[in-house]
Parts: C-alpha cells; sequence; structure tokens
C-alpha cells in the first residue's frame, strides 16, 4: 500500500482523463484541453505554451515562418490548380490564412492575408506578373483581405476561448485536489471508480480502487442501500442526496464508522444518457454526535430554542431577562451570563438612533405584558458595541392559570432585508438596462449579418446565371444543382436575419406601417404563385380560394411577409399534403386563412407558438429560430387585426388572420406611402 494518499486518474475512452499521480509538486497532470487533446499542468498550473494558444511552435520567428510556409504552399497548388479549377484565385489562400492565424494569432495571420494578396495579384489577376490592379479586380481583392481578416480574427477569438478554458480546468484541478470534501467518479453500469481524490483515498485507508467496481473496491457498503440507489441514479439520470447516511469506512483491515452528507450526480455521456456517476461528500460524524449529545442534555428547552433563526428571549413578570438563545446572543452582542436578572430595555433599548434616551414607558416591548395582547412591529436596537441595527419584533404574553407571568420575545435583525429590497432594486434597474442592450445587439448583430449577404447572394446568382449559359458543360452539370442548393440556403440565412432584424423593430418599437390600398386576394395569388417551386419540391399543391377583391388600407410588404411565414410553416410541417389558402370578407373584416395536413400541433403548445423563440416541434427535425409566428403576430397586430390558429394532432393545422379594412385611429406610427423604409 502507498505511504500517501493515492489520487485516482481516469482512463474511461480517453475522452475525460483529469489527473494522474501527484507524489511530488513538480508532476506534470493531464487536463483535457478543448480540442479533445490534454494539456500539461505543472503543480496546478496550465502550461505556458496552452496559455499562448502556441502548436508548431512558440517563438515569433516560428509562427511567422510558419505563416509564410502554408502561403508558399497555398501558392504552389494553386498554381497547379488554376489551369482546372478557375472560379476564384483566392480559394487556397484562404486556408492558408486560417493555418496561420490559428497558429500564431493576428501578426502571422495578417502577414498570409498580405502575401495571399500580392500572390494572387501577381500570379492570378490580369495583368498578370504585375503588382498592378485593374478597376474590375480592386473589389476582388479588397473582398478577400476583409473576409480573410474576419478569418483571423476569428481564430484569434478561438485561441482566447481555448485558454480560458484551459483556466477553467486549472480551477476544476485545484477545486477537486483542495476542496476539503469527498469527491469520486464511476463509470459504466458496474460503477467502476475512474477518479477518487485525496479526501476520499484517505478516508478509505488508501486502498487500491482504480479499474475496480465499487462492490468488489468497498464491500463493507453491501446491505446499507447505497449501491442501490447507485444504480438508480444510474437509470433514471436523477440526482440523489443523502443526510447523515451511516457506512463503513477507513482501513479495510481496521474499519470504522460515520455519517456522512453526500450527493450522487448522474454524469450524462455522448448520448445524453448517463455514463457514469459522480460522488460527492462530507463526513459529518462528529457534528452527529455533538449534536445527538446536545438535543440530550437541552431538550427541555425545545419549545423555546425551535426556531434557531430568531433571537428568543424570555423575560419574567418584571420584564427581567430570563433566557436567551444562541441567535439572540449572536443578535445582541451580549451573552446570557451578562443580560440574566437584569432588565433588557435598559440593556438593548435604551437609546435612539438620535442619542435620545428611549423611556421604558414608551418601549413597545412591554405593551404585552399589561394588554395581554401580543405586540408585532419594528424598531432599531442598540449593539453591544454601541452600534444600532433594525429589527423585527414579536412580544407574546406568558399566561399561567390566567395570569401573566412573563413575555416571549422574538427578534429578527432585518439589515439583511433591506440590503436585500436595495439589491433588488438595483437588479431590477440592471434588467432594464440588459433588456436594452440585449435589443440593441440584435439590431445591430442582424444588420452585420445581413451586409455580407447581399454580395454573397449577387454572385450566386450571377454564377447560376453563367452555368447556365452553358448548360451542357461539364461544369455546369457539376456545379448546377450546388448552386442552386447555396442559393437556397443563402436565402434561408437572409430570411432568418429578416426575422431578427424584424424582431428588433419590434422589440424597439420601430417597426412603421406603409399603408395604401392594397387587394388581398392579389397577394395572395402573387405569394402563392412565387411559392410553387418550393410547395412543388415538397409535394405540396397550393390550392387558393380567392373569389373576389378584398381591398383595405395597409402595409403590402408586411402582408406578403405574414403570407409568407404562414406557407413556410405549411409547406414544412404538412409536406406531401395540399394546402388550402383561403381569402374572403365576412362581418366586415377581411379574413385569411391557411389550412394544412400536416403533422399538426400539440394541445400544449397552441398557447405559447406565437411568442418569441418558441417552437412547438423539436429543432432536431425542423429548423429555424421559432420568430416566424411571432413576427407575424406582431405584424397583425400593428394593423389592429388578430391571428389564431386550430390543431389535431396528425390532421393539420389551420391559422387564421382577420383585419380591418382601415387602420386603428391611434395607429400614429403608420406612414403614408413613399415614406422611406425604417
Amino acid at each position: 500500500m502507498p505511504a500517501g494518499p493515492r489520487v485516482y486518474a481516469p482512463k474511461h475512452r480517453g475522452t475525460r482523463e483529469l489527473f494522474t499521480t501527484t507524489p511530488k509538486p513538480t508532476t506534470p497532470v493531464r487536463l483535457p484541453c478543448r480540442s479533445g487533446t490534454h494539456c500539461d499542468v505543472m503543480a496546478g498550473r496550465v502550461s505556458q505554451s496552452v496559455k499562448h494558444g502556441r502548436r508548431w511552435g512558440s517563438s515569433l520567428l516560428a509562427v511567422h515562418g510558419f505563416a509564410v510556409l502554408v502561403t508558399t504552399v497555398a501558392l504552389l497548388v494553386q498554381l497547379v490548380l488554376y489551369p482546372y479549377v478557375r472560379a476564384t484565385p483566392f480559394l487556397l489562400f484562404f486556408g492558408a490564412v486560417m493555418l496561420s492565424a490559428w497558429n500564431g494569432g493576428w501578426g502571422p495571420g495578417l502577414l498570409s492575408t498580405g502575401l495571399s494578396a500580392l500572390m494572387a495579384d501577381y500570379f492570378f489577376l490580369t495583368p498578370r506578373h504585375s503588382f498592378a490592379l485593374g478597376p474590375q479586380d480592386v473589389l476582388s481583392v479588397v473582398l478577400f483581405i476583409a473576409i480573410a481578416t474576419l478569418i483571423t480574427w476569428l481564430n484569434v477569438r478561438e485561441r482566447a476561448a481555448r485558454v480560458e478554458a484551459e483556466t477553467q480546468r486549472e480551477r476544476l484541478y485545484t477545486l477537486f485536489m483542495k476542496v476539503p470534501a469527498i469527491i469520486a467518479i464511476h463509470r459504466g453500469p458496474e460503477h467502476v471508480f475512474e477518479f477518487s481524490n485525496p479526501i476520499y483515498a484517505q478516508l478509505l485507508g488508501g486502498r487500491e480502487l482504480l479499474g475496480r467496481p465499487i462492490r468488489q473496491a468497498q464491500p463493507e457498503l453491501e446491505g446499507q442501500g447505497f449501491f442501490e440507489q447507485l444504480d438508480r441514479v444510474y437509470q433514471t439520470g436523477e440526482p440523489y442526496s443523502g443526510k447523515e447516511a451511516f457506512a463503513h469506512v477507513g482501513d479495510p483491515h481496521n474499519p470504522r464508522t460515520g455519517y456522512f452528507n453526500f450527493v450522487y450526480q448522474p454524469m450524462p455521456g455522448p448520448d445524453a444518457k448517463p455514463d457514469g456517476v459522480m460522488v460527492f461528500g462530507f463526513e459529518v460524524t462528529e457534528q452527529v454526535l455533538a449534536r445527538r449529545n446536545l438535543e440530550k442534555a437541552e431538550r427541555h428547552l425545545a419549545t423555546v430554542t425551535h426556531n434557531a433563526t430568531l433571537g428568543l428571549f424570555m423575560m419574567d413578570a418584571r420584564q427581567h431577562c430570563v433566557f436567551m438563545n444562541p441567535a439572540a446572543e449572536k443578535l445582541t452582542g451580549f451573552t446570557l451570563a451578562e443580560l440574566q436578572g437584569k432588565p433588557l430595555h435598559e440593556i438593548i433599548h435604551h437609546t435612539r438612533p438620535d442619542g435620545t434616551p428611549y423611556p421604558m414607558a414608551e418601549c413597545p416591548l412591554y405593551r404585552a405584558l399589561p394588554t395581554r395582547a401580543q405586540a408585532q412591529g419594528e424598531d432599531v436596537f442598540v449593539h453591544k458595541d454601541g452600534g444600532f441595527y433594525p429589527v423585527a419584533f414579536t412580544a407574546s404574553p406568558i399566561l399561567e392559570n390566567g395570569d401573566v407571568t412573563g413575555t416571549i420575545l422574538e427578534l429578527r435583525n432585518t439589515t439583511e432585508d433591506q440590503r436585500k429590497q436595495a439589491e433588488r432594486e438595483r437588479l431590477m434597474v440592471e434588467l432594464q438596462e440588459a433588456v436594452r442592450l440585449r435589443d440593441e445587439f440584435l439590431s445591430i448583430a442582424s444588420h452585420e449579418l445581413k451586409t455580407p449577404l447581399t454580395p454573397l447572394s449577387i454572385r450566386l446568382q450571377g454564377l447560376e446565371r453563367s452555368l447556365q449559359a452553358e448548360p451542357d458543360a461539364p461544369m455546369s452539370r457539376r456545379l448546377g444543382k450546388e448552386v442552386e442548393v447555396m442559393r437556397r440556403q443563402v436565402k434561408r440565412l437572409s430570411d432568418l436575419v429578416n426575422e431578427l432584424l424584424d424582431v428588433s423593430r419590434i422589440s424597439t418599437g420601430r417597426m412603421k406601417l406603409m399603408l395604401e390600398d392594397v387587394n388581398l386576394s392579389e397577394v395572395a395569388r402573387e405569394v402563392v404563385s412565387r411559392f410553387s417551386p418550393e410547395a412543388q419540391r415538397a409535394g405540396c399543391a397550393l390550392v387558393l380560394h380567392a373569389e373576389g377583391p378584398v381591398v383595405g388600407l395597409w402595409d403590402q410588404l408586411r402582408l406578403e411577409q405574414v403570407l409568407t411565414n404562414l406557407l413556410s410553416n405549411a409547406i414544412k410541417y404538412g409536406a406531401g399534403k395540399p394546402i388550402h389558402i383561403h381569402v374572403e370578407q365576412r362581418d366586415g373584416l377581411a379574413r385569411l386563412v391557411v389550412r394544412d395536413e400536416g403533422i399538426g400541433i400539440q394541445p400544449e403548445a397552441l398557447g405559447r407558438i406565437f411568442n418569441r423563440f418558441e417552437r412547438a416541434v423539436s429543432e432536431r427535425h425542423y429548423g429555424g429560430l421559432g420568430l416566424g409566428l411571432y413576427v407575424t403576430q406582431q405584424i397583425i397586430a400593428a394593423m389592429n387585426g388578430t391571428v389564431s390558429a386550430e390543431s389535431t394532432p396528425g390532421q393539420g393545422a389551420t391559422f387564421t388572420v382577420e383585419l380591418p379594412p382601415q387602420p386603428p385611429s391611434q395607429q400614429g406610427a403608420a406612414e403614408k406611402p413613399g415614406s422611406p423604409p425604417p
């Protein structure tokens, strides 16, 4: 057996290697890195190579040399492939920038960016073998530099996050190794020991635990329910906490008994099901034994001291102190010996905060004695050190055979209550500011995300037209479908960004309406026609029922957005089934109904599908941010209309929009046609 405590290191699947045996302060310890590799720690410190994020070298010369090397390799490969692939001369240089920034940070990343721009200009852009740039190539170079700078920035952030992760692992190491608590990790249904900290190892007398099932490692626990509870936690994934549990511990040749508070915490595996259990506990043997002895000695005072969180005093008929509990001693600063037999008012309530005397005749604590009624209130008492503290008090008379023989006084220090109230008010202000900053961030982030999407969409459309111009060309046959997929994905991303923009406008009250005479039937025909290709791909037949014009003063673009959101949902959740769109005028209201025959909506989800980021189905099977119906409801409400949903699971869903033909009189934010959009 080892002379000192052994620290057991996990080897399970090679993914949770936390600690190794630490006989000396300089022994390296292995911690799991963010990338799945392991990082060396010397005496609880993450190595400097990890902190600086160096992967292939730590000197400035090495990382900059690496940037030059990978950029040169990218050039050579690009020269070889350029006669065959001319889509862009910058493609491989993006990879060089990424590797340089990942390895070295800003300096190497920007160095690779500059070298790549010069090499692309010299070798590939016209006029070739010259650093001159034609007007048509300036934008390409600028765009490359911008994207390469963004890639460098993202890699620098990743490096910083990686360093922070390693710092957190260092803290976790310190916690596990230094915390004065029992910590162990079991893996698998047999609860094989994968790790135990020094406290646990010392508690069990240094016996071998690593790699052994708990039933073999601690057979003394058999029949006490611990093994069965471990099985239950592993099978159900529900944590369990035990309090003052009795167990056998110590050297197996000289065991002893003790009491423990512990927690069995399930540890989820890759499939989200538990594949292990963490044990965290404290030995409370001394506390349990001391408490039991104290309970035996002071059981006759249980009726007085049952509420240990309050300061309790007992006064006789002369209002002299007879008893005070420990909470009262802590509250006042006096001990029972110092107050026993003395008038309580003259010791802890004799002076007001302004320094004037507090006459006993005006003391509210003594009202219970002559009135024989309970008295409650708040006041300020004097501490032993001369300071003042606020309290809430309750004074209750003690009645024996109809006579008042004394008073029970309960005191509670309200300093913390006042502090918490002030803290609540401060947190409310911070919460309001956080909400404002969140909405501002959504607005800024959405605009920033939308900026690169527009040129990307234009370039994809240009590439698609180029491929369509030569449909029989090998490149057209090879890239046609991929370009179409990219175009649809860019459109989907653009729609998501637009939803975020709408949410930010709604949250900040900046959503404006451009009201004009609109025929809802024509809007429906146009949107249905636009959705026909997508509906065909999903196997949905779009059936429009619009017998005549339905005209009102509305925002046409917003109405198109509403119908687009409803049709998108219908196609997504009703693929392969027909979709019916009804436009009619009933009871003075314009009515738009979209009905699908898809999976439907569960009853418990109907009440929340119009909330932000709410989804009625799992995001694993259906994409989106859960904003479409929220934006739809806000747009319809802005035009003084309503939108509702009805559904039977498995039989589809029906969304009904009702709009008045005229805007509400209080719609002060509406704009006339021709006003600039928000």
